[in-house]
């Protein structure tokens, strides 16, 4: 109900503040993991991630998958010594783009679970051992077990310290 009624919104966890903030910032700019998965339903997909740097651009792996998102080179130098670390990548559902086909830059993943909420589904979507939502057009998956073809949109990523919990304040 804040996020609808609010124009600052006051984000406490154990009587500890949070976030303060109007409620975009505090959706699209989350202080921490626990205001990231606090704030927005479904709430933020969080996953332990793993940075590398390829030829061409700076992959993040999540879940022990075999493969990477591909991010451009520049989120190195925004990780800032980071990249070796511990780092969780966070995206919102809406961040996770979906294809029926093979597309480069899109890795390979399966359904699991499809929830159809009207204009639109969440689709759960297996990648390594990790789950990740999706928000997609309603009807856009037919079921759980449909090889489809995923990516992160770098500008909607956000990165934590595992450690602390706080944000790293990347954006792309």
């Amino acid at each position: 109900e804040a996020m609808s009624l609010a124009d600052r919104i006051v984000i406490m966890h154990e009587g500890v503040l949070q976030q303060v903030g109007s409620p975009d910032e505090v959706y699209s700019h989350p202080a921490n993991l626990f205001v990231a998965q606090f704030v927005g339903s479904p709430v933020m997909n969080v996953a332990d991630a793993a940075v590398a740097e390829t030829a061409s651009s700076v992959s993040v792996t999540v879940g022990g998958a075999p493969a990477g998102f591909e991010f451009p080179r520049a989120l190195l130098s925004k990780l800032n010594g980071h990249a070796g670390g511990q780092l969780a990548l966070g995206i919102r559902p809406e961040g996770v783009l979906i294809r029926r086909e093979a597309t480069e830059g899109f890795l390979p993943v399966e359904t699991q679970i499809v929830e159809p909420l009207g204009s639109f589904d969440i689709v759960d979507l297996k990648v390594g051992s990790k789950m990740l939502r999706a928000r997609t057009k309603s009807g856009f998956v037919a079921g759980p077990g449909q090889k489809v073809f995923a990516r992160i949109d770098p500008a909607q990523a956000h990165f934590f310290d595992t450690a602390s919990g706080k944000s790293l304040g990347v954006r792309l």
